[in-house]
């Protein structure tokens, strides 16, 4: 497979799943998980920054506009000195930075329209 169709597979697998776990994507010839420990920790902090932002992206509490404020810090930084930086997981992951960062504004974006639009009518009980 296309490393390039693979890791756009994986990545919207990414933005439209609730829980993901490394070993649907990464397996070797054989079918098994072949996983460094290091290699999972930096899959569970880029999840987690990511859905950190998708969980909190239109919080209404304090607490959880503080994290959505984090992890969107934590996305849209360039820092490449910090080795769980977003722009190094996604190169350790071969994802685009720039478009993982697009999707997840792209929803952001397209999840706020759809709130707006929600109507609420009151229900209409019959005498």
């Amino acid at each position: 497979m296309d490393p390039r169709k693979f890791s756009e597979a994986v990545l919207q697998d990414l933005l439209a799943a609730d829980a993901v776990l490394p070993e649907q994507f990464w397996t070797s010839e054989n079918g098994t998980t072949h996983l460094s420990g290091e290699r999972a920790l930096m899959w569970a902090v880029f999840a987690d920054g990511i859905q950190t932002y998708r969980r909190n992206a239109h919080a209404t509490s304090a607490e959880n506009q503080v994290q959505f404020l984090e992890a969107e810090h934590w996305l849209l930084s360039c820092d490449w000195g910090w080795p769980f930086s977003f722009v190094n997981l996604c190169e350790a992951f071969g994802f685009d930075p720039a478009g993982v960062r697009r999707a997840l504004l792209m929803w952001k974006k397209n999840r706020r329209q759809a709130m707006r639009r929600q109507r609420f009518r009151p229900v209409i009980l019959a005498a």
